[in-house]
């Protein structure tokens, strides 16, 4: 995947019609800023931007604190959180940068309706999605 405003757009778009259970989708750097974001079209959100921003941090730091297992348990390939109005997940991906000329690790923040089966769509849906690397070409 390439770091391009159109590719993150198309990638979205392709996100969020890999199930309708799917509410947000955000992409955040290794330090948890927020370098893109779409909903779910009509969807009002629960928290502010600035919220949101706060959250992506904390999601972020989390899944990188996880990496200091890795040697024993491998590393994360995403993370779920059930929560009593929505469902969250966290997808650590790597991106092309172009002008570095290399991959760097990002994170893809989802959330989905509380009766989603969020597993499922992650593993059969968006997994597949992110590895075909196809929307950013």
């Amino acid at each position: 995947m390439t770091i391009e405003d159109d590719g993150f757009q198309r990638f979205f778009i392709k996100v969020l019609e890999k199930d309708q259970s799917i509410r947000f989708a955000g992409i955040a750097n290794h330090l948890g800023s927020l370098i893109a974001t779409a909903y779910r079209q009509g969807l009002i959100p629960l928290m502010t931007n600035e919220e949101t921003s706060q959250y992506s941090i904390q999601a972020v730091l989390r899944a990188t604190t996880r990496e200091d297992f890795e040697s024993k348990i491998g590393k994360l390939e995403y993370s779920i959180g059930k929560y009593e109005k929505l469902i969250r997940a966290t997808i650590p991906m790597l991106l092309f940068c172009g002008n570095e000329g290399k991959d760097k690790r990002f994170y893809l923040l989802l959330s989905f309706d509380l009766n989603s089966d969020a597993k499922y769509i992650i593993e059969n849906k968006i997994l597949p999605l992110i590895k075909s690397r196809e929307h950013f070409i």
